[in-house]
C-alpha cells in the first residue's frame, strides 16, 4: 500500500470512528413527570440530538421514589453511551447526604456529563414584612428572633436548605415551615401565614410584578436577566449563597471516556443553538453545558457543603 492509500485509510477509520456513535437508539431518562424543567431540558435536547445523529432519542419519563426509581435504572442501564440521566441538583448533591439508604452511588455508579443549566431562585417576603432588602431582613429578623417563617416544597429540599444556609450565615432564626409542593407554600405566602420563601423567578416574579410579594434578592453569584434591577445574596453580604437550581447530565460509570465527552460535546452544541436558548429562556433556564471534569469538581464540592448543612441543622427525611 502506497503511502497516500495508508493516509486515506488511516484518515477514513478516523472518520468512521467519529460516525461509530451513537449505533442506537439512545433513551433520556427524566425520572420525573412531563412538564418541569428536567422534562423540557430533555425534550429540547432529545429533538436536536435526533435531528443531528439521525438515530431515534426517546426521553422516557419514570417517576416514582423520589427520582429514585429512574435513577437506578439508568445505573443499571449498559454503560455505552445509549442510556442518558437528566436529573436536578437535590437528587445528587443532596440526597447523597440525607438518604442513608439509597440503591445506588453517585460516585460508584455514575459518569458525570454535563451541568446542563441553570435557573435562579430570588428571595421574596410577603409584604408585610418590614424590610425592603436582605440587610434589612437580616436586622429585623435579629431584632425579633424566631417571628418570620421560611415556607418551602418540603424537608431536605434544596429551597429548605437555602433557607439553612442562609440562616447560619446571616447569624438569625427564621422558623421553615415545609410543604408538599411549591403552589401550596406559595398560597400561604400570599394569604401572609409564612413571611417569605426561596422559589424560581418564572414562578415568583408574576407575584412581584403584581405587588403581592416584594423579591428581595437572587440567589445566584451574577444578577439575573429575568430580574437584573434584584441584588444578588453575594452582593448583600452572604458570601457562600451563590446556590441556583441546576440540572444536569450523567451516563453509567463505565461508559468510555471518549463517549462521554462527545455527548458532553454534541449537548453543548445544541445548547449553544440561538432558538434553543430562547426556549429555555423562557422558561428561566440558562444553558451551561460544562465539562464533564468541571461538572464532577461542582457536584463534589456542593455535595460537602449541603452535608454540613444538613448535618448542622439536624435534618433528617420525611
Amino acid at each position: 500500500m502506497s503511502w497516500a492509500c495508508r493516509v486515506l485509510f488511516s484518515f477514513l477509520v478516523l472518520i468512521g470512528g467519529a460516525q461509530a456513535f451513537p449505533t442506537k437508539p439512545v433513551k433520556i431518562v427524566a425520572p420525573f413527570p412531563p412538564g418541569g424543567p428536567i422534562d423540557v431540558l430533555a425534550r429540547s435536547v432529545a429533538d436536536r440530538y435526533q435531528k443531528k445523529t439521525g438515530q431515534t432519542v426517546v426521553v422516557e419519563n419514570r417517576a416514582g421514589g423520589a427520582g429514585n426509581i429512574g435513577i437506578q435504572a439508568v445505573a443499571q442501564a449498559p454503560a455505552d453511551g445509549h442510556t442518558w440521566l437528566f436529573i436536578p441538583q437535590g437528587n445528587i448533591t443532596i440526597n447523597a447526604t440525607l438518604m442513608k439508604d439509597l440503591p445506588f452511588n453517585w460516585e460508584r455508579d455514575f459518569a458525570p456529563v454535563t451541568l446542563i443549566a441553570y435557573a435562579p431562585n430570588i428571595l421574596v417576603v410577603n409584604p408585610s414584612v418590614p424590610a425592603k432588602n436582605v440587610k434589612e431582613l437580616i436586622q429585623y429578623a435579629k431584632a425579633n428572633p424566631g417571628q418570620l417563617t421560611y415556607g418551602s416544597p418540603g424537608i431536605g429540599s434544596s429551597l429548605h436548605l437555602i433557607g439553612e444556609l442562609m440562616k447560619r450565615e446571616a447569624g438569625i432564626e427564621i422558623s421553615h415551615v415545609p410543604y408538599k409542593g411549591t403552589s401550596q407554600a406559595m398560597q400561604d405566602l400570599l394569604g401572609g401565614q409564612i413571611s417569605m420563601m426561596f422559589g424560581s423567578a418564572p414562578t415568583l416574579m408574576p407575584q412581584v410584578k403584581a405587588g403581592k410579594l416584594r423579591a428581595l434578592a437572587v440567589t445566584t453569584a451574577k444578577r439575573t436577566p429575568a430580574a437584573p434591577e434584584l441584588p444578588t445574596l453575594v452582593e448583600s453580604g452572604l458570601k457562600s449563597l451563590d446556590v441556583p437550581s441546576w440540572y444536569g447530565a450523567l451516563v453509567p460509570a463505565k461508559t468510555p471516556p471518549d463517549i462521554v465527552l462527545q455527548i458532553q460535546r454534541d449537548i453543548a452544541a445544541i445548547l449553544n443553538q440561538g432558538e434553543v436558548k430562547q426556549v429555555l429562556e423562557g422558561q428561566g433556564l440558562y444553558p451551561v453545558a460544562n465539562r464533564p471534569d468541571e461538572f464532577a469538581a461542582q457536584i463534589k464540592r456542593e455535595t460537602a457543603v449541603w452535608a454540613r448543612v444538613i448535618r448542622a441543622a439536624g435534618i433528617k427525611a420525611e
